[in-house]
């Protein structure tokens, strides 16, 4: 029985140790992000289908691109660089054609001392030639340095102000992350542009040089040495087709893993991924999409290879055939002993100056393609920006009126707001309530001009915001949002905007005062100079309800025709909400204001509230009103307090 008992023991031990092993599985792995394409299929279909003739022309338009952006920077630089390019030219065909000279008595019959007397000056120029190209790439070099930093800084310039200055719908449109980020490419490749222009420009006119004196040699070589590097370039043209390809096979993933990375990365999300235990799931998902990017350049491999081989292929024939050739012609008595000694030189320098055509022809056929969707992008933020139409909004709005407005975001069947009629006075305090997707931030886009209705018109004491220069209806606007943003600038300019007012720094402590934060900025290490933002060296990060003070703040500072705060209080402690209201309260007289909020109670300022329900107005009147009612509007006051 002893013996059976120790077994059974035995056993009940092994199975408690072996329990432990099942419990500690892995966890199974998590389904891969979403597949994400690139939706400017249209355009990337077009681009494909070019044939190398049209896309060849586009190099052409790469290097007038490179010009305008050189003038623009540095006219002088410009023409320097030009300059000492056909310098260095004219060098190099001056000193082949002093080689040739100094060919015909180094290989004659004559004696030593008569041959090198007889080459002497033709080598000396030929030194000569080849220090001052030499100089001339030096000063072309200088000059591209020059240029560059102003040609990177112009070309981001551009793609900064098109975002800043397209009709906001535009960023609704649904493939416009995707082309925006392609825009970038292009914008990014501009630092390397002249650079790249400045090889191919350099190759090009070396190759013309060594043509001139091949001409002369003998006719048969140049077309032999031309067609040794018409397989390279052709290779060269087939990859860089690969590579855009391969860039727009990829843009849309490569979008969302740096829009991914900023959130693994930033600090203000650092808390809720460790607290939530998101780690193993983000690193997960990270690498996943990271590893989508890697398999297609990966699996892109055997293509670039096979296109290089053949390149490489064709070109050794064409080159032995050129060598073959050149001996031949010697051989046979066509072409003396130094004309060939002529021909071997040039050709070792032309296939230098063939080699750099090749290499930076083919950047700059890339750069061109890249160009073409950055160009195209600004071309078309800019016939997306500027005046909607001629009238001018002169001063801040007695009434904005909205008849029967409706607005539907692109891509969609259903307006996310309308048909809407309203109208809102100087004085009045108007708060929208309604539950999330109800349409408040689409009316809020409409009252302040950042958009116009799809159908239906807004209107400014009588001007339709479709007819006006939006702009001059901004300069009286006073917007708080609800990402509200958290600038890298000083503490002054966070209130001022950039906009200060003709009292100075008395308007922004006053502004300060209004959502107690003076003591708050005093206290900083440089007051209102202090630079809010941690992440650089010197700098303070406020807390999340200082920012929404500071944010408010702008506004009150601002003294606005039009005041829209969408939900202004939502990170405040009760004081700093309270002297917010009571700061609203102070303003009203002098000016429309409209709150966007989900606190019921904080709707008791208002002198009129609107509910929206999918996008239409169900009810309005006064908070009693409405509590009478006893509509939805009742039921969202009932909700707020049922805790």
């Amino acid at each position: 029985m002893s013996e059976q008992q120790d077994q059974q023991q035995t056993e009940q031990h092994s199975e408690q140790r072996t329990e432990p092993r099942k419990s500690a599985a892995a966890p199974p792995v998590p389904p891969a992000p979403p597949e994400f394409k690139y939706t400017w299929g249209q355009h990337n279909e077009t681009m494909e289908a070019l044939s190398l003739g049209q896309m060849a022309r586009r190099v052409p338009s790469a290097l007038r691109q490179t010009a305008r952006l050189a003038l623009a920077v540095n006219r002088t630089a410009f023409h320097v660089l030009v300059t000492a390019q056909i310098l260095g030219g004219i060098c190099t065909a001056a000193a082949l054609a002093a080689v040739s000279r100094a060919m015909v008595p180094l290989l004659a019959g004559d004696s030593v001392q008569e041959r090198i007397s007889a080459a002497t000056w033709p080598l000396v120029v030929a030194a000569a030639m080849t220090a001052l190209g030499a100089l001339a790439s030096i000063t072309s070099g200088s000059a591209a340095r020059r240029l560059n930093p102003g040609m990177a800084t112009l070309a981001d310039l551009a793609m900064v102000d098109a975002h800043m200055d397209v009709e906001l719908a535009a960023y609704d449109a649904p493939d416009f992350t995707e082309r925006s980020e392609a825009a970038e490419t292009g914008s990014a490749r501009s630092a390397m542009l002249l650079q790249d222009a400045l090889g191919f420009t350099g190759g090009l006119i070396d190759m013309l040089a060594v043509a001139s004196v091949l001409a002369v040699v003998h006719p048969v070589l140049l077309p032999l040495l031309l067609l040794s590097v018409v397989p390279r370039g052709l290779g060269s043209v087939y990859a860089a087709r690969l590579d855009y390809r391969l860039h727009n096979q990829t843009i849309a993933s490569r979008n969302i893993k740096h829009m991914m990375r900023w959130h693994l990365t930033t600090n203000k999300l650092a808390d809720e991924l460790r607290g939530n235990s998101m780690r193993p799931h983000a690193h997960q998902w990270y690498a996943a999409v990271c590893e989508r990017i890697d398999s297609r350049m990966v699996s892109s491999a055997p293509r670039y290879l096979t296109v290089y081989l053949i390149a490489a292929s064709a070109s050794g024939v064409f080159v032995v055939a050129t060598y073959g050739a050149l001996a031949g012609l010697v051989v046979g008595g066509y072409m003396a002993i130094a004309a060939a000694g002529t021909a071997i030189v040039a050709m070792r320098t032309s296939t230098a100056a063939l080699s750099q055509l090749v290499v930076y022809g083919a950047a700059m056929f890339q750069h061109a393609l890249y160009l073409g969707d950055y160009t195209a992008f600004v071309a078309e933020a800019a016939q997306k920006s500027g005046p909607r139409g001629p009238q001018v909004v002169e001063g801040a709005p007695e009434k904005i009126r909205l008849e029967e407005a409706t607005y539907a975001y692109p891509g969609k069947d259903s307006p996310a707001l309308g048909p809407v009629s309203l109208t809102l006075s100087r004085g009045e305090v108007i708060a929208v309530v309604g539950e999330n997707g109800a349409g408040k931030s689409t009316l809020i886009r409409l009252l302040t001009s950042l958009t116009v209705p799809t159908s239906g018109t807004v209107s400014w004491d009588g001007i339709p915001t479709s007819d006006a220069d939006q702009r001059t209806a901004w300069q009286h606007v006073g917007l708080v949002t609800q990402s509200y943003g958290y600038w890298p600038f000083s503490a002054r300019e966070n209130i001022t905007l950039g906009q200060p007012d003709p009292r100075g720094e008395e308007a922004v402590w006053d502004a300060l005062d209004a959502v107690g934060m003076r003591t708050t900025v005093e206290e900083f290490p440089n007051g209102l100079d202090t630079l809010l933002a941690r992440s650089v060296w010197g700098g303070h990060e406020p807390s999340g309800g200082q920012w929404q003070r500071l944010a408010c703040g702008r506004a009150f500072h601002r003294k606005p025709g039009l005041l829209v705060m969408d939900e202004p209080t939502s990170a405040m402690d009760p004081r700093g909400e309270h002297m917010v209201f009571s700061g609203l309260r102070d303003m009203r007289a002098d000016r429309i204001t409209v709150i966007v909020t989900h606190r019921m109670e904080n709707c008791r300022l208002a002198d009129r509230i609107i509910v929206l329900d999918a996008g239409r107005i169900t009810e309005q009147g006064s908070y009693e009103e409405l509590v009478r009612l006893n509509g939805s509007f009742a039921e969202l006051v009932r909700l707020s307090q049922d805790r």
